[in-house]
């Protein structure tokens, strides 16, 4: 069985019991020890001797996905009116928006050529 299915199992399993929730460092240990038994071929990926600071980032992150999956709320703003700015519509403030910023560019342009011809007048 896949690691995180595991993670998700014990965290299943430990929300059903009244036990106390495992800390942070014994979830890692435990994800960590998960990850080294996981079969590999013949053997195990402990039989890779992989560095522990890897295996480290690895039960991290299968942590935080975890985490992640359970328990981030994720909110479609697609429904969400763009509202008006100062009485402007959205689609005009966009409009303001890209011309204000190709303005900078071409002032940006103009004051680097500007430089360069001072750079070599004596």
């Amino acid at each position: 069985m896949p690691v995180l299915p595991r993670l998700l199992l014990l965290l299943a399993s430990a929300a059903q019991t009244p036990q106390s929730q495992p800390t942070p460092a014994e979830l890692e240990i435990e994800v960590r020890e998960n990850v080294r038994n996981q079969p590999l071929g013949d053997g195990t990926v402990a039989d890779l001797a992989l560095p522990e600071e890897f295996l480290r980032r690895v039960a991290d992150r299968i942590v935080r996905s975890s985490y992640e999956e359970r328990y981030r709320i994720v909110v479609d703003d697609v429904a969400v009116p763009v509202p008006e700015v100062a009485g402007i519509p959205a689609a005009r403030t966009l409009w303001i928006a890209l011309g204000a910023a190709a303005v900078a560019v071409l002032a940006g342009g103009w004051v680097s050529i500007a430089r360069r011809r001072g750079a070599r007048s004596p």
